[in-house]
């Protein structure tokens, strides 16, 4: 096994974790879609050319790349509910009185996988995000919240989307991404913390060097 390297999908938890959860799901759905990986490698050598690294100013020029960044926050969103806010004041909403300083979550989760606004949510699908409407992760659209919304979404947007871009794209430029030994797939069931959802078993992924 000279030309295979093992590489566990686990890694430790930081301040950053919530980044490397989604770098799990990502490296997980890609894996368990070959066709979407040879797509995104497609893409990166199309673009980019042989042998030269994916960089942060590369990302804009990847549209379907992008749109698998977008899709694993879509339906692997690594804080479901978002970071809990409170209201200061009492205020009305749809008809409902909010008391003052109530503690308020949301479910972005559920906006980004209602079936009413996206077909058949339950896969992953990156060319949902490749149509004339531009959905984006800032919170320009309020089926798609990964980081919030307004003066309180997180500020980690500006870090988490060009740190998962460049993980798993250059990955992908340098192993075909196969499953566990003996395995078809990658078991993608969840593990649900206190707010947070992430791969529950981590697996060894097979990396098969590029030639």
């Amino acid at each position: 096994c000279g030309d295979i390297l093992l590489m566990n999908v686990q890694w430790v938890a930081t301040a950053i974790e919530t980044t490397l959860w989604s770098v799990e799901w990502g490296l997980a759905e890609l894996v368990n879609n070959p066709d979407i990986q040879k797509k995104v490698r497609d893409e990166l050598n199309t673009v980019l050319g042989h042998g030269k690294l994916i960089t942060e100013p590369d990302i804009p020029n990847l549209p379907y790349f992008h749109a698998v960044i977008k899709e694993t926050l879509r339906k692997h969103m690594a804080i479901p509910l978002l970071v809990p806010h409170m209201n200061l004041k009492q205020a009305k909403l749809a008809g409902y009185d909010i008391p003052a300083e109530s503690k308020i979550l949301v479910n972005a989760w559920y906006l980004a996988n209602n079936p009413d606004w996206w077909d058949k949510p339950e896969e992953f699908r990156p060319e949902r995000f490749l149509g004339a409407e531009k959905i984006e992760a800032n919170g320009n659209d309020f089926r798609f919240l990964p980081f919030g919304v307004g003066r309180r979404s997180c500020p980690g947007i500006i870090l988490a989307i060009p740190i998962l871009s460049i993980v798993l794209g250059r990955l992908v430029q340098s192993f075909e991404l196969l499953p566990p030994p003996g395995q078809s797939k990658i078991d993608m069931e969840g593990r649900a913390g206190q707010f947070s959802l992430n791969i529950k078993t981590h697996s060894t992924v097979v990396c098969k060097p590029l030639r």
